[in-house]
């Protein structure tokens, strides 16, 4: 089944010439949003910065470099890999650039994407990034969130609409690509809301997207807002129409990196779904096949509600046993791997 949207790991291999495998890692950057006993930030951010699980207990970069490729290899055959600096915010300052020229020259990575906050993107930091780029492709992930001011004073995000609108054309003006980072369903948000958000991305120089719905985690600000006045999210149905509608107004030719939010189980609050994350993915794909929606059709297809059973199945997933004595699960429909329903805490 061909897939309605541009995938992200299609893209990538169309662009480098095969699959380039994403290495986390955590540089204890902190966030300058957050006060120095790391209270404060933004109200739906974990004590974690969006750590990927993949670094938690590993005490060096050299560690975590290490196991990710190594485990990268023996899964899937990995050839190529990208430096992926996720958790928390980049700040490009005197202090950190030497971190990221020794941890570029510890590997021959293909290229390199970077984690930041528009207000983080100084004229210093521009001009180390087009430096930077010179000598490997650098992606920066911005994390906008929402284009309403209204939203992002509400979740404490520390910085306007119009520093990400600046941050995005200069970035493109530099040569550097950029992926912008969304939340669907913020406190106080309407679905006019997502699509004016969409609608205004959709007309800037963006190089990918990527597409969260609202967690609410434990130890969060708005953990403790959910308690005093409920905070609706959304359902696996529901997010899934949001999620439809937002990619219909992407362009074709810009990747969709991920459609969920990823949470430890232990630290979700809401909401449970019932989906695993690749069921939710292959529901979605169903869905848009079936209405005849695409990427970038913006008002195509019908708009009633059709149930799972009406969709095609897939073809059933093949159970792979891997160099580590775990398992993975081939599709075939769309030519990659899946972790089990656990995911990837216990695989790594």
């Amino acid at each position: 089944m061909k897939s309605p949207y541009l995938q992200y790991k299609d893209y990538m291999k169309a662009r480098y010439g095969e699959p380039l495998f994403r290495v986390p890692i955590d540089l204890n950057l902190g966030c300058p949003n957050r006060e120095a006993d790391g209270s404060g930030g933004c109200t739906f951010c974990n004590v974690r910065g969006s750590k990927a699980v993949q670094t938690l207990g590993k005490e060096s970069v050299e560690e975590q470099m290490a196991e990710a490729i190594r485990f990268a290899r023996e899964r899937y055959g990995a050839k190529k890999f990208m430096a992926y600096i996720q958790a928390f915010s980049a700040t490009f300052g005197e202090e950190q650039q030497p971190m990221y020229l020794d941890l570029l020259s510890a590997f021959d990575f293909t290229a390199v994407s970077i984690g930041t906050r528009p207000d983080c993107l100084t004229p210093q930091a521009y001009d180390f990034l087009a430096e930077l780029n010179k000598h490997i492709e650098v992606w920066v992930e911005l994390g906008v969130q929402s284009v309403h001011d209204r939203t992002l004073d509400r979740i404490n995000r520390g910085h306007d609409w119009a520093a990400s609108e600046r941050a995005i054309k200069t970035l493109h003006k530099l040569g550097i690509k950029v992926a912008v980072h969304v939340i669907l369903g913020l406190p106080g948000e309407t679905e006019e809301d997502f699509k004016q958000t969409a609608d205004t991305l959709a007309a800037l120089p963006i190089d990918a997207v990527k597409i969260h719905n609202l967690h609410i985690e434990r130890g969060t600000t708005l953990a403790a807002e959910d308690r005093l006045e409920a905070c609706p999210t959304f359902m696996e149905h529901d997010f899934a129409e949001h999620l439809m509608d937002f990619i219909r107004r992407m362009p074709p030719t810009i990747p969709i990196m991920r459609l969920t939010t990823d949470t430890l189980d232990e630290e979700l609050i809401a909401p449970k779904w019932h989906m695993a994350k690749g069921q939710f993915k292959d529901y979605v794909i169903q869905q848009m096949v079936y209405r005849e929606w695409k990427q970038g059709d913006r008002q195509a297809g019908s708009l009633r509600y059709v149930s799972p059973a009406s969709c095609r199945p897939c073809t059933p997933l093949k159970t792979v046993a891997t160099a580590d004595d775990s398992i993975t699960f081939w599709s075939e429909d769309y030519k990659e791997h899946y972790h089990t329903p656990a995911g990837a805490r216990l695989e790594a």
